[in-house]
Order: structure tokens, then C-alpha cells, then sequence
């Protein structure tokens, strides 16, 4: 089966998911004489960050920050949408559905239509009333920075402010892939939900790209059942934990290089709250693309748009915004232990 084979709505679902994935972004909810400030204080901040006291030491804090926070923030809110209370849901509709495995027994067409009708607004109106309380921490590194503080309070300011965004991000993750079938509490799917993560906060069409490019290549790895049951759950604990680190660290570093904190406390909601709405549409366009490629077995490889990579070429090749591809660091993880058990090999030879 392919693309040809699909009815008619789901051939609407699969373009209508692909234009969602590489759309550009939507109207700033800042005004642009505040952008243009926040700009070029963040340029200032910036070139300076490198030279403040304790920015090493800053840095490790951070690891640490993130490391604590996936366990007691993150893994939480994404995993708050519950499996058996999802399948019941369905159960009403389909007796047949027992557990969320038999979710993904149904068409596109009936996973769609269990959507609450206002789950989107639900997403965007929790991001915009948890992110008010970061714009708290925003204000103390918009003054401090620039007036000499240490890179610790810098970087731990902007650090809570990513914690609390990858919550509301991951929570709305978890959210539409149990609606899809998808349980967000294994490890491989945990893995794929940071792969979508890192999709939600991508801002050029050359990082979109690329990160669905990750996702494609990832949900290839885990078609191949033989090869993805090799794969021991401790590499894969350990490969979530390095993707949210690194996933907190670009967040941490946006948010430096866009001024967020400069913007004041409303603005501040909003734009997390537009991220969180940002990450929703393009987690529900992935999971489309993902059951529908399982439907009628197509190559996830399909999932990247040639003609939209070729419409931008410039963009594509120099945006220079960098991603989390959540395969490389599983395969950096699984070489690392690898290496591992070859040097206790020959300690005990």
C-alpha cells in the first residue's frame, strides 16, 4: 500500500500534516518596535554571557538543573494524559478498544474525531497561565545581566524558565500521543516525544527539516522490531535524559538570544503560550504522519517535503539554528556502552 491507496481523508490528513509541520510561524504577539529593542540588548547580552564570573561553573549547574527536572518536571506533565483513562474514553465508541495498544487498531479518521473540541485553546490557555510566573525570573536577568551579575544567576533564571516551558511543551505531547495510541511511558516512545519536542521549537525551515528528518529516521529504527528489541532500557533511560539536557540547554540559549525576559510579564505569558500552542500543532501533525505511515506502510522518509525544502534553499542551508536529533544521541549512547562493556571485557581478561 502507499499514498495512491489512502481515502480521501486521509490524504487530506497526510498534506494538511505536512503543510502544518513547515508552515511559517504565526504572528509575533510582540510588537516589533519591542522586538527590534529586545534585539539588540540581546546581542549585548549575549556577546557578554561568555565573560561573566562563574560561567563554567554556571554551565555545570545547569546539567544538574535538567538532569533533576526531568524526573520531577518534565516525565510528569507529559505522562499526566492517562493511557487507561484514554482507552475508556474510546471504549464508549469502539467496544472492541480494551487498552491503548487497540487504539491504533482504528482508522486515522476515528482517532481524529475523539478530539476534545477545544484541546488546542486548553493547550494554549495553560501555557500562557504557567508561563506567567516565569516572567518573574525574566525581569531579574534583564536587569541584572547587563548590570554585571554572575553567569549563575543569568543562566539559572533563563534554566527555570526552559524547565517550566518543556513542561507545558511535554505535557501537551503526551496528551496527543495517547489520543493517537502512542504510551508516552516507555522509553522508546518517551525518546520519540523528545524528537517532537525538539520539532516544536525549531523556528527555520532548515531546522524543521531537520528535525523531522530525526523523527522519520527514528520511527524507521522502531519499525524494525527485531532491531529496536536489541536495544536495552537503560540505553534508552540514558539517551531521554541526554536529548532533555540538551533540549533544555537550546531553550535555555533561545531564550537568551530572543530577549524573552526583556519583554515584561504579559508578553512573557504569551510567548510561551504560543510556543506551547506551536509545539501542540505540529506533535498532532507528526503522530498523523506516524499512524498514517503505519496504516498503509509508508517509508517515514515520505515525511520530509522535498518541495518545500527546495522553495527555501537559502534558509535551509545557512538558518545555522541548531537541533536535537534524539537517533544521534541514541547511537552515541549505545557506543558509549558499547566501549563500556569492551573495557570490562578486558579488565577481566
Amino acid at each position: 500500500m502507499g499514498y495512491e491507496q489512502m481515502t480521501s481523508y486521509d490524504q487530506t490528513a497526510w498534506n494538511r500534516s505536512i503543510r502544518t509541520v513547515y508552515a511559517p510561524p504565526r504572528r509575533s504577539v510582540v510588537p516589533a518596535s519591542v522586538r527590534r529593542r529586545g534585539s539588540e540588548v540581546a546581542s549585548t547580552v549575549s556577546s557578554r554571557m561568555g565573560d561573566l564570573p562563574g560561567v563554567d561553573s554556571a554551565r555545570e549547574t545547569m546539567e544538574k538543573v535538567f538532569e533533576g527536572t526531568l524526573a520531577l518536571t518534565f516525565q510528569p506533565a507529559m505522562r499526566s494524559s492517562r493511557p487507561d483513562a484514554t482507552a475508556k474514553r474510546y471504549a464508549k465508541k469502539y467496544p472492541d478498544v480494551r487498552t491503548l495498544a487497540d487504539v491504533r487498531n482504528l482508522s486515522l479518521e476515528q482517532r481524529d474525531a475523539m478530539q476534545p473540541p477545544k484541546f488546542g485553546y486548553a493547550a494554549f490557555a495553560a501555557g500562557q497561565g504557567g508561563a506567567s510566573a516565569l516572567a518573574v525570573t525574566g525581569a531579574v536577568v534583564s536587569t541584572t545581566v547587563t548590570g554585571g551579575t554572575t553567569a549563575g544567576v543569568a543562566f539559572g533564571a533563563l534554566a527555570a524558565d526552559a524547565v517550566a516551558s518543556m513542561a507545558l511543551m511535554g505535557r501537551t505531547i503526551g496528551a496527543v500521543a495517547t489520543r493517537y495510541g502512542y504510551d508516552v511511558r516507555l522509553p522508546e516512545e518517551e525518546l520519540f516525544a523528545m524528537g517532537v519536542l525538539s520539532l516544536g521549537v525549531a523556528s527555520s525551515v532548515g531546522a524543521k527539516t531537520q528535525a523531522l528528518a530525526a523523527l522519520s529516521r527514528l520511527t524507521q529504527e522502531m519499525m524494525r522490531q527485531a532491531t529496536w528489541r536489541q536495544l536495552n532500557e537503560r540505553i534508552l533511560v540514558k539517551a531521554i535524559g541526554r536529548a532533555y539536557a540538551l533540549l533544555g540547554f537550546r531553550l535555555t540559549h533561545r531564550k537568551l538570544a530572543q530577549a524573552v525576559p526583556l519583554v515584561g510579564v504579559g508578553l512573557n505569558a504569551a510567548l510561551s503560550a504560543q510556543l506551547t500552542e506551536q509545539t501542540f500543532r505540529r506533535a498532532q501533525a507528526v503522530y498523523r504522519l506516524r499512524a498514517l505511515s503505519e496504516i498503509y506502510g509508508i517509508d517515514p522518509t515520505e515525511w520530509v517535503d522535498s518541495s518545500v525544502t527546495a522553495a527555501a534553499p537559502e534558509e535551509t542551508e545557512t538558518s545555522g539554528e541548531e537541533i536535537v536529533d534524539v537517533l544521534e544521541v541514541l547511537e552515541e549512547v549505545r557506543v558509549e556502552d558499547d566501549g563500556g562493556h569492551e573495557r570490562n571485557g578486558d579488565r577481566h581478561q
